[in-house]
């Protein structure tokens, strides 16, 4: 019985595109044709099953829409299998399959692994290139514990002007999954691409990934119910090169949605950074639409640039009678949203929400700080501890909170509208004091003045006992507001992020 349980012996086998040696290593090498055989697939000793490592070696040049490897089998849990790029492997072609370059569908145990600097790219797929067609790197069906991990897919389809109406942003994605429970994308860079990430199933994780010049940085959207995501460490930005004059292309940095009887249960998003130009045709940053329920939003920084607007972090429930279930049990803690200019947008847009919670959050307008809408109710732990700039005084009189469809412009007005956030402070930008990456600094009104959310900090929430940065939060006494945590009221000193948008 334990033997029948042990992982299988490693094996390593190395391909190129056109290789014709043994496959003992890149200097002699099997040819991608050899991997894509059925006979190549198997228990045998030079065949391709669990425990096998497939080595990519040197650049695979593809035609255009053609689909270059294609895996055959599964891995197990103890002995997955990996297809692994060596230093310098590169798959390339005008533009790849909407197949992907890579698929591997109906399996499980596969893990895509970029290695040290593995890439895959469209060369001529784009505005005012040869081609206008749609394009995945990665294509993954029903592939359950799977994963991509350390790997640069980029210019999927490289759009530069507003004019270019030729695309289908849902089909241009570096990493397509669907009905695949347990994926796993991390570490990945993509650029250039329409929806970035798409797919759907249970227990869904992507973090430490970069992902930029996109529609949307992730779409998912369920049919039935999935639960358990993990949304983690990411830095989304720039979605402006897909602006429009038609709003053909709206975009978002998150859009999970569940409609048409969808639903998506219990999940995370926390440590992210969403900046950059948003662009014009822009929904929200994070956009959680209609049947969306115990999702909690946490130690995430918005920036938006002043010359837009937008509805940065919202949660969005038109009605109650959605067919799969009411959007309930929502919560946003710790999280930094700077909203833009001031003529139009809210940091924080709640809608239909039931049994809703905002703590411990810096919410910087737009047009509002933070608007309630379209009915719903509070947790007992409700709205509160939240630090809110003083929008009269900042920007010529914008309302500062909406309610059920009224407009205030003072915190009281607020509190006796909303029963809610006694312990709130609405002061000047000077007070708030925080630099360009939403970091509070010393003399912020910011620093103790959140709530201690420790005994919340369980489950979905385990990770909120941490700031962005991984800084202890105090297990006794006052927490700070926003996304990270000082030590002794002084600011942690923080790497170099590139962001591209400062708090004005």
């Amino acid at each position: 019985m334990v033997f029948a349980t042990s992982p299988l012996k490693a094996k390593d086998i190395y391909i190129s595109q056109n290789g014709q040696g043994s496959g003992a290593s890149c200097s002699s090498p099997l040819s991608a044709a050899w991997f894509n055989a059925a006979g190549s697939w198997g228990a045998g000793p030079q065949q391709i099953g669990p425990g096998t490592t497939v080595h990519l070696c040197g650049v695979f040049s593809g035609t255009p829409g053609q689909q270059l490897l294609a895996v055959r089998g599964s891995g197990t849990a103890a002995s997955p299998i990996t297809i692994k790029f060596e230093t310098g492997a590169v798959l390339t072609a005008p533009y790849w399959s909407s197949q992907g370059a890579i698929s591997a569908n109906n399996l499980s145990y596969i893990t895509v692994d970029g290695g040290a600097n593995g890439v895959i790219r469209n060369t001529a797929n784009g505005t005012g290139l040869a081609y206008h067609q749609n394009s995945r790197a990665i294509y993954m069906l029903n592939c359950t514990n799977c994963s991509v991990q350390h790997l640069s897919i980029i210019n999927i389809y490289v759009r530069t002007s507003n004019a270019d109406m030729a695309p289908t942003q849902t089909d241009l994605n570096c990493v397509y999954w669907l009905k695949s429970n347990n994926f796993t994308i991390s570490h990945v860079t993509c650029h250039d691409a329409g929806w970035a990430f798409a797919g759907w199933g249970n227990n869904f994780t992507l973090a430490n990934s970069v992902i930029y010049n996109v529609d949307h940085g992730l779409a998912l959207g369920p049919a039935g119910t999935v639960s358990g995501f993990s949304i983690h460490d990411n830095h989304i930005y720039n979605y402006a090169n897909w602006d429009s004059a038609s709003n053909a292309y709206h975009h978002d940095g998150l859009h999970i949605w569940g409609q048409n009887g969808g639903r998506v249960v219990g999940g995370s998003i926390y440590n992210n950074r969403f900046d950059g130009d948003s662009g014009v045709n822009i929904t929200a940053h994070i956009y959680l639409q209609d049947s969306i329920q115990d999702v909690a939003v946490y130690n995430n920084v918005f920036i938006v640039p002043p010359t837009r607007t937008i509805n940065v972090l919202w949660f969005a429930a038109g009605t109650n009678n959605l067919p799969g279930g009411i959007a309930t049990g929502n919560s946003a803690f710790d999280n930094f949203i700077s909203a833009g200019g001031h003529r139009q947008g809210t940091a924080l847009f709640i809608q239909g929400q039931q049994n809703f919670t905002a703590v411990n959050n810096v919410l910087i307008g737009g047009q509002a700080n933070i608007s309630f809408q379209f009915g719903g109710s509070l947790s007992p732990v409700g709205i509160d501890h939240n630090l809110y700039l003083d929008l009269e005084a900042a920007a010529n009189d914008p309302n500062g909170f909406g309610y059920m469809g009224h407009n205030f412009k003072t915190l009281d007005a607020w509190r006796a509208a909303c029963h809610c956030d006694a312990n709130s402070k609405m002061v000047s930008l000077s007070d708030i004091k925080a630099n360009s990456v939403g970091q509070l600094l010393a003399g912020s009104v910011g620093i103790n003045a959140g709530r201690n959310l420790m005994s919340l900090a369980t489950g979905t929430l385990s990770n909120l006992s941490r700031d962005a940065v991984g800084t202890q939060r105090p297990s006794g006494g006052n927490w700070d507001v926003g996304a990270y945590q000082t030590v002794n009221g002084v600011p942690r000193a923080l790497a170099p992020t590139g962001l591209t948008a400062t708090v004005k």
